[in-house]
């Protein structure tokens, strides 16, 4: 596997030669997906222009330079390389992590003989997508033309954009099974209030508790999350599935604990391809992730463990762990912004409230494409502590019930190991282990019922904070569904026969 090591252990010169020793292996078609805007853009268009530009503006004696350098190190490697050749660098270069420390200042602008500041401003635009936000993914947007497709999408950067203002019940969503708006059936939704109708004392706050279980009452997931899926990041067939789902959550993260945990148990109920039925799937797959507050601080993801209900113990592949593509995720804001700056889009009726075919009256909140809804009802148990629903128009929606606001183990004291396999596998590249490594990495090494879930581990004293490494962002990563790293498993399958599908 992919050699790391910690970006602050390496000199400035030696990140140069891996930056030297990756572009000759970049891809132009990759390359030239993202646009001028876009942090992951090409910028360099060849070696000896890379130089000249550290010559003028990149002192190897300033410490950003050197963590700049380790940003833009990383982005290559995920961005611009094709898998191949990934793999082929992976067996002899070492790469940096993200740097600990971040230099972006927000308070005033930078000198303008800053000239290392500026260098590493141009470099660290991953960081909007790796640590505590998703702000821009550089895709295109287009225009919702039609009531429906407003529906289902309405952002709300669309003021800036269009000149369109989401209303209360634009961006609601609903069901959906395909990208083309003929698979998506809006919910019903009746505009009780503007936002300037409610006072803002009397709105109830876009809010998640730190420890819970709830059940997934119903929901659609898509497994290429996007904001627009017509400029997909993931090739066509495998971005467009799209599964009904439902389940239960679990989740414990509370505010500088030494140990956070999430968990996702889902029934796939139907699972298609841009809205064409894919028959012989019906999966039930639980992904259980892990993060210490060392993790955190240090931007590691930490592992998640997938299991696919139904396979032999002794097969590889009904229980994996990788690198968790997310982190779990800082609901609370304890370390990152949270749902703090959330916009307030007004009050809402849905006459029925789909999968629970009930009456709701709903605030609604949005944050760019992600909208939340919370219930104006004062006699709910889950009054002002936690969403009722959760939409968005291509990365997943979900409606909640039965709230339990709890550490999760105390009802449920195998619930963070509860499916792993109690024999090893009998066949495989991991013989003799209970979960595949898939990634090789040494935290996934000896999963088993009684090593999952590791040992917490508090972060550095000198590092106040931190926040979970999020997704690449081209897999637009979200904390409220299942991840799509057992959807990608199945998509990969799709090419067998059906009767091996049946899991």
């Amino acid at each position: 596997g992919l050699a790391l090591k910690a970006c602050e252990d390496f000199a400035v010169e030696e990140l140069r030669d891996v930056l030297r020793a990756l572009f000759p292996h970049t891809s132009k078609e990759l390359k030239d997906l993202y646009p001028q805007h876009d942090g992951r853009r090409s910028v360099y268009a060849s070696v000896s222009e890379m130089e000249a530009h550290w010559a003028r503006s990149a002192d190897p004696s300033d410490p950003r330079v050197r963590d700049a350098h380790c940003h833009e190190a990383v982005m290559w490697f995920i961005h611009h390389l094709p898998m191949g050749k990934q793999q082929e660098l992976a067996q002899h270069l070492v790469l940096p992590t993200l740097p600990v420390a971040d230099h972006v200042t927000a308070a005033a602008p930078r000198a303008a003989d800053d000239a290392a500041g500026h260098f590493y401003d141009e470099k660290v635009t991953c960081q909007h997508c790796h640590v505590g936000g998703i702000p821009d993914l550089g895709l295109p947007e287009e225009k919702p033309e039609t009531a429906k497709a407003k529906a289902r999408r309405c952002y709300t950067n669309y003021k800036e954009l269009y000149n369109i203002t989401c209303g209360p019940c634009d961006g609601v969503a609903g069901p959906y099974s395909g990208d083309d708006d003929k698979y998506f059936t809006p919910v019903d939704c009746v505009v009780v209030a503007q936002p300037h109708e409610i006072p803002e004392k009397e709105r109830v706050q876009a809010r998640l508790p730190a420890q819970f279980s709830v059940d997934v009452v119903g929901g659609s997931d898509r497994f290429g999350r996007t904001t627009n899926p017509i400029h997909d990041q993931l090739p066509g067939p495998v971005a467009k599935i799209y599964g009904q789902i439902h389940g239960r959550w679990f989740m414990d993260a509370k505010p500088g604990a030494d140990l956070w945990m999430l968990r996702h148990d889902t029934t796939y109920a139907s699972v298609t391809e841009n809205g064409i039925p894919i028959p012989f799937i019906a999966p039930h797959v639980s992904e259980i992730h892990a993060q210490t507050a060392a993790q955190r601080a240090s931007n590691s993801t930490g592992p998640m463990v997938s299991l696919i209900d139904g396979m032999p113990s002794w097969l590889p592949g009904g229980c994996t762990c990788i690198p968790d593509p997310v982190g779990v995720p800082d609901i609370t804001g304890a370390e990152a912004k949270g749902m703090g700056e959330m916009q307030y889009m007004g009050r809402i009726k849905l006459p029925n409230l789909e999968y629970l075919n009930q009456p709701i009256e709903l605030d609604h909140w949005a944050d760019w494409f992600f909208h939340i809804f919370m219930d104006v009802n004062k006699s709910v148990p889950h009054y002002g502590k936690a969403p009722s629903r959760l939409a968005s128009a291509y990365a997943g929606t979900a409606v909640y019930a039965n709230w339990v606001f709890a550490d999760p183990k105390v009802s449920d004291p195998e619930v963070w190991h509860r499916g792993i396999p109690t024999s090893p596998q009998k066949v495989g590249p991991d013989k003799g282990k209970f979960c595949m490594n898939a990634k090789k990495v040494d935290f996934c090494n000896n999963i088993s019922q009684q090593t999952f879930p590791p040992q917490g581990e508090p972060a550095p004293s000198h590092v106040v904070g931190g926040s979970p490494l999020a997704s690449d962002s081209s897999r637009l990563g979200l904390p409220f569904f299942p991840g799509q790293h057992v959807l990608q498993r199945l998509a990969a399958r799709l090419q067998a026969a059906p009767e091996q599908l049946v899991i």
